[in-house]
C-alpha cells in the first residue's frame, strides 16, 4: 500500500512538472530588442492604451486596442488637436469632450504584434488596465506580441517582476 502512493505521489509531481513546460497560457509580451520587457497575463476583451507626444503637435495622442479573438483590434483613439494626415472621421462616432477629440469604433485588426518606435522627445507610455504603467524609453523600437508561452515561462516571468 505505501508504495501505491509513494508511486502516485511521484506521478503527481512529475505530471506537475511536465504541465509547466506542456501547458501554454496566453499572454501579451512587450519586447524591446527580441528582449522580453514585460509579460501579462491576459482574458479577451482586456484592453491597453498606447500615450506619447506628437512630435509636430506637441501634444498627447493615445490610442486605445483591445484583445479579441487571440489579436490586438484599434478601437479608438484621441488627442487633443488634428494635424496633417489626420482624417476628419474614422470609426463610428467622432466627437470633442473635455478638450480632446475622440473617434471611437474604428475596429481596424491589427494582428498577432504591434510595432511601436518611440522617438525622442515622445514620452510614450504603455498602460494597461487602470494601475500599469509602462514608460517606454526614447528612440527604441518595441514589439507588443500575442503569445502562447509555457506555464513556466509565465511563472518564472512574474517571479522575476516581469508580469503585473
Amino acid at each position: 500500500m505505501k508504495q501505491t502512493y509513494y508511486f502516485l505521489s511521484i506521478l503527481i509531481i512529475l505530471s506537475a512538472a511536465l504541465s509547466l513546460f506542456f501547458v501554454k497560457v496566453e499572454v501579451l509580451g512587450i519586447y524591446s530588442n527580441q528582449e522580453l520587457t514585460r509579460l501579462f497575463r491576459f482574458e479577451e476583451g482586456d484592453g491597453f492604451t498606447i500615450s506619447w507626444t506628437h512630435s509636430v503637435e506637441k501634444e498627447t495622442w493615445e490610442e486605445m486596442f483591445v484583445l479579441e479573438d487571440g489579436k490586438i483590434e484599434l478601437t479608438s483613439t484621441r488627442f487633443k488637436t488634428f494635424g496633417a494626415g489626420v482624417p476628419n472621421a474614422t470609426g463610428d462616432e467622432t466627437y470633442l469632450k473635455d478638450g480632446w477629440v475622440y473617434m471611437t469604433g474604428i475596429s481596424q485588426g491589427i494582428g498577432k504584434q504591434l510595432a511601436i518606435r518611440t522617438g525622442k522627445n515622445t514620452n510614450h507610455t504603455f498602460i494597461y488596465g487602470k494601475d500599469t504603467i509602462l514608460s517606454l524609453e526614447s528612440q527604441k523600437a518595441y514589439q507588443v506580441k500575442v503569445q502562447r508561452v509555457p506555464l513556466g515561462q509565465y511563472i518564472v516571468s512574474n517571479w522575476r517582476g516581469e508580469e503585473r
